[in-house]
């Protein structure tokens, strides 16, 4: 029932990336250290040898403030990723907040007044990376993510992501899609897939298992949302996935219920993420400045594989 849209990205097999020399955009992008990312590259191709995806977070920050050094530096991460032939998720925009923040764009942001530099920083950056092996573009991370209770604010991020969408079909012709959280049944007026699949050619998903419920009804819900996506008849993918604890052996049952389940229905997937990093949620949580921490990183700082994170290499 569901093999027409897990099939044809049923390969990509990979992880969510950022290096671990920076917190936020800028940091990472305008400090760019080539040569320790491509080291940083073979090592996760080493530990995890089927790894064949990466989803790499840009930043809009980063270009505002030195767009000539920003998009060298992009160039030089994808070029060394199309070295290494691993297939390139650039993620343009971001409306995940994190703490510290890594770039979300606000309503004040993203107004039409405003919409130009958003669409000069997507036109030259998929400039730069035209010539690397992307195989998809990613408009923006769960873009909704302050939006859901807000009418006025959903509607206007919707407009600013046609207005990219439309943009970007004029200067690349891979596919393209936009990071969704699932949300479909709550507030019909304000669920992402319904918004964002008419305008994505792949519908790209993070159904992570917050709740850790047991695997059989982490399923059924998972099946459910399959059903729901049928009606689009667009293949799908799973950028996001395997939620965390503060230590490795309370995410285990996480990882072990998701990936059972997208193994079963042959569905591609990337997991949240292959480095420790400063960045939000990928470092000790005794590091981090909240209290409800989470650890995602699936490699520990001297890129040992953490306890139980082989399931990667298993499933």
């Amino acid at each position: 029932m569901y093999e027409k849209i897990c099939e044809k990205y049923s390969f990509v097999k990979g992880f969510n990336i950022q290096p671990d020399w920076g917190r936020t955009g800028p940091q990472i992008w305008l400090n760019f250290d080539a040569e320790r990312y491509e080291m940083m590259i073979k090592i996760g191709k080493e530990r995890f040898p089927s790894m064949n995806t990466l989803r790499v977070w840009l930043s809009f920050d980063a270009y505002m403030q030195d767009r000539v050094t920003y998009l060298e530096n992009v160039k030089k991460a994808c070029d060394i990723l199309t070295k290494e032939d691993i297939c390139i998720i650039p993620t343009y925009f971001n409306g995940w907040v994190g703490m510290p923040c890594f770039g979300a764009f606000t309503k004040e942001c993203i107004g039409k007044n405003k919409r130009s530099a958003y669409l000069k920083c997507l036109r030259e950056t998929v400039e730069a990376i035209k010539d690397t092996k992307i195989l998809m573009h990613d408009i923006a991370n769960e873009p909704y993510n302050n939006a859901f209770d807000h009418e006025e604010y959903f509607a206007e991020v919707t407009d600013f992501l046609i207005h990219m969408t439309e943009e970007l079909r004029k200067i690349d012709s891979r596919p393209i899609t936009i990071g969704s959280q699932c949300y479909y049944r709550e507030n019909k007026a304000l669920c992402d897939m319904d918004v964002l699949a008419p305008h994505e050619d792949v519908i790209t998903l993070h159904p992570y298992n917050q709740q850790n419920k047991p695997v059989e009804e982490f399923e059924k819900e998972f099946t459910e949302i399959l059903d729901y996506l049928v009606q689009f008849d667009k293949p799908i993918i799973i950028t996001e996935c395997c939620w965390a604890a503060p230590t490795a052996e309370g995410r285990k049952p996480y990882m072990e219920s998701e990936l059972a389940v997208y193994k079963k229905y042959g569905i591609g997937y990337l997991v949240q993420g292959l480095f420790t990093s400063p960045v939000a949620d990928l470092h000790p949580v005794e590091e981090s400045y909240v209290e409800d921490g989470l650890y995602m990183a699936f490699l520990d700082r001297d890129f040992n594989i953490r306890p139980y994170h082989d399931i990667f290499n298993k499933i």
